[in-house]
């Protein structure tokens, strides 16, 4: 398969077809260039449009055209078009310069241009950030939050409806943290686009895609942005940033840096209802939680083009996170058969993480169909962990302290070549390897305090080794298109628990791919979408590690555990140009969850540890509607599941068939070109998935935007979840055993935010990765 591939990318590169590229400058009649137009590019015969697209900040550019000649059309609100024609007959690049637009008469019509916020093509749901009211959003999460078909919730956890967490990717890299999303501004961002059903060149891992593109860096100059947000909760916090760009000729750099002190106060009740054939155990929580969290995150890069076609780049990523957390929790154990215990348990727990990430990538463009990418990663990861507990037994009056010592040191090396080209003049062709290594030495000790004995130590180590290569094929169809591809993934895992072993295993799976799409007019197309896909154990899900919550329950990995495989049918209408809609079919085999079960050796005690399910099968809707009027635009969005799991519960099958739903809504008003105010609305009902019953949830956030000196200075104030009812209550049925949990987390704030930008800050920060899937299973 290496040979082949190796042959692939050496042999096909010169097998390309003629093809053109075009650009050029939109200025004003004062010589500014135009925040927000659109171009399309014409057939000269009877001006039937071959490709469109809307750009901003006065710079356009196509490339691949498949044609001589054409006619390219500028347009935008209150300006005349402009109409030109373009030869491609001697020349296949063309800068046709700076285009002055001229004014239309509007008779003091005040006109707000007002950009759709979202298209469908080819099956993916492509978001316009950039001349919308997103690029005014705050952060990059706050964009993502109002972006239609993606759900951010309290924690910042990101999903695509119906679909679960994506693979992030940030102009073509994929992100490594969360972290890094939240280093960068909404106004860095050109376009967020979903992919709900992604090809075989991306990782078998990744359910679905989401791809963010950034602002480009177009002229020699520096650029500089500091911003801050202050947020008011039940415990105040802060973060603050700065971004700043050069570039000088054919240099660019970027630096970003951004520090976050957040502190909360939560609350929360848990229980758990251990059913045995002789009695019953209730163990009911209330707990207070006062956690503080410093993160400081830095993101250098610097690309350096050698020459047209060659281009070189070399990233840093640093993350440091210290958390500090002081938890109280009243315990009160009802056992059938020995009478009510009433508890007292104080925990401190101190987390430091540190991730530093290397990065060297390299780019040839070998012509305007055919491209070499090449990018390494290394990666260190430390996470060292001390919590000290005291459980008092205020029932019998006795005493008993812990302290729990967990330390993590990954490293982590991968590396992928993509390579691009076009085969026969019709058949464009993508393939590339890729092969990653992930090791860790852990290591977990409990002390007993009161005695100074050692309660347990637990040395573990994990080798985990992935290969994978991939084709994919789209032949150039005039009725509609076609795209196949397949996946080849090779996993080697072996993980240790005090020098013995307790994993050796090895699989490989073939990963195919195919999507077909049918433009039949200007308003209607229809894709049609097969994948098959893996969702891999997490190395915390295998770690034999124990994390101790009470007397009564702890959690503690499955090195036992399958990985998920899943096969995915998605059937996409996209309509009227401002309605999408989304039909979609998945089959899980060995579906994992977090499940509490009787801890073998004493079954009064709880055990969370991950198990699989034989199957499990899901039916998923998604509408997808915008609306822009002069000063109003509106996003609204509809979805329903409906599972179908068996769950074993007290020695019957539980079956989950229940239907679930959810609307979400955003809305931004401008009340002047420069001033804004938006509502955002989302609710879920009421849902089973898995073995877990989910109550319902909602959240109203509103706010205003503005700005001065001519868009330099932005202000913005944001109420997040005003009713305070976005809070998740769960409750599980696995087993003997029944565990719930009833949060209030400290979610409504009010925010208030100042960001300042000078010499036109653009963002440009363009991350590149190879280690993404390896991340995220740590």
């Amino acid at each position: 398969m290496h040979r082949y591939l190796l042959f692939l990318l050496f042999t096909f590169q010169t097998l390309t077809s003629h093809s053109s590229n075009l650009r050029g400058k939109v200025i004003n009649d004062q010589a500014i260039s135009l925040e927000y137009f659109t171009v399309a590019i014409l057939l000269p015969q009877d001006s039937s449009i071959i490709i469109g697209g809307a750009f901003v900040d006065g710079y356009f550019e196509f490339e691949d055209l498949k044609v001589d000649q054409c006619l390219i059309q500028i347009s935008c609100v209150g300006y005349q078009t402009v109409t030109q024609n373009i030869d491609f007959s001697a020349i296949n690049s063309i800068d046709i310069g700076t285009i002055q637009m001229k004014n239309l008469e509007l008779n003091e019509i005040t006109v707000f241009a007002k950009r759709p916020t979202f298209r469908q093509v080819e099956g993916r749901l492509l978001i316009d950030v950039k001349g919308t009211a997103l690029s005014e959003a705050g952060d990059l999460f706050d964009a993502l939050k109002r972006s239609p078909g993606l759900v951010v919730d309290n924690n910042n956890n990101i999903t695509v409806s119906g679909k679960g967490t994506p693979i992030v990717f940030i102009n073509n890299r994929e992100i490594q943290n969360k972290a890094e999303i939240e280093a960068l501004q909404s106004d860095d961002i050109m376009s967020i686009e979903i992919d709900r059903n992604p090809s075989a060149e991306y990782s078998a891992s990744g359910n679905a895609v989401v791809r963010i593109k950034t602002r480009k860096i177009t002229n020699d100059k520096i650029n500089l942005q500091i911003y801050n947000q202050n947020y008011f909760a039940r415990k105040n916090s802060t973060l603050n940033g700065v971004q700043l760009n050069n570039k000088i000729n054919k240099t660019t750099a970027s630096i970003n840096y951004s520090y976050k002190y957040f502190k909360s106060k939560n609350f929360e009740d848990a229980y758990e209802i251990n059913t045995q054939s002789e009695y019953t155990i209730a163990n009911n929580n209330s707990t207070v939680r006062f956690p503080k969290t410093k993160t400081h995150n830095l993101f250098l890069s610097l690309n350096q083009e050698i020459t047209a076609k060659n281009n070189i780049g070399f990233q840093y990523s640093y993350i440091s996170t210290n958390q500090k957390q002081d938890s109280d929790s009243k315990q009160t154990i009802n056992k059938t058969n020995n009478g009510v215990t009433n508890r007292n348990i104080l925990k401190l727990r101190d987390v430091a993480k540190d991730l530093h990430i290397y990065n060297l990538n390299y780019q040839y463009d070998i012509d305007s169909t055919s491209s070499l990418s090449v990018i390494g990663d290394y990666t260190r990861y430390v996470n060292h962990s001390t919590e000290d507990i005291g459980e008092k037994n205020i029932t019998n009056n006795l005493s008993l302290k812990s302290l729990i010592d967990n330390q993590n040191d990954y490293t982590i090396y991968s590396g992928k070549i993509d390579f691009k080209t076009c085969l026969l003049q019709s058949i464009n062709l993508q393939t590339g390897v890729k092969a990653s290594k992930v090791t860790n030495n852990g290591k977990v000790t409990s002390v007993n305090q009161i005695t100074t004995t050692e309660n347990y130590q637990i040395n573990d180590k994990i080798d985990d080794r992935i290969s994978a290569a991939y084709f994919n094929l789209e032949p150039k169809l005039n009725n509609f298109k076609l795209e196949a591809g397949f996946r080849y993934e090779y996993t080697d895992t072996k993980i240790s628990s005090n020098e013995k072993t307790v994993l050796d295993s090895t699989y490989g799976h073939w990963f195919p791919s195919v999507l077909i799409n049918k433009e039949f007019s200007d308003y209607v197309n229809v894709t049609l979408s097969y994948a098959k896909k893996i969702d891999r154990p997490s190395f915390n899900e295998l770690s034999t590690d124990i994390t101790y919550f009470d007397a009564l329950s702890y959690s503690t990995g499955n090195p036992k555990i399958k990985p998920t495989i899943s096969h995915n049918l998605d059937l996409s209408f996209g309509l009227f140009k401002n309605l999408s809609v989304n039909f979609a079919y998945s089959y899980e085999k060995n579906a994992r969850i977090l499940s509490a079960v009787s801890d073998n050796a004493n079954p009064d005690i709880v055990k969370y540890t991950p198990v699989n399910i034989s199957q499990a099968e899901y039916l998923n809707l998604n509408i997808d509607y915008n609306y822009s009027g002069k000063n109003l635009n509106s996003t609204f969005s509809f979805g329903g599941k409906k599972p179908f799991i068996e769950i074993p519960y007290m020695d019957e099958l539980r079956k989950i068939r229940n239907s679930s739903w959810y609307f979400q809504t955003n809305n931004d008003y401008s009340i002047t070109s420069r001033t804004s105010i938006f509502a955002n609305y989302l609710y879920n009902s009421s849902s089973k998935d898995l073995m877990t019953h989910f109550e319902s949830s909602s959240k109203l956030s509103v706010g205003v935007n503005t700005s001065f000196f001519s868009k330099k200075l932005n202000i913005a104030i944001m109420a997040n979840d005003i009713f305070n009812t976005s809070d998740n209550s769960w409750e599980d049925r696995y087993g003997n055993i029944v565990a719930g949990s009833i949060p209030d987390q400290d979610n409504s704030w009010i925010r208030f935010s100042i960001k300042y930008n000078f010499n036109n800050f653009k963002g440009g920060l363009k991350k590149k990765s190879a280690s993404e899937s390896e991340l995220n299973r740590l």
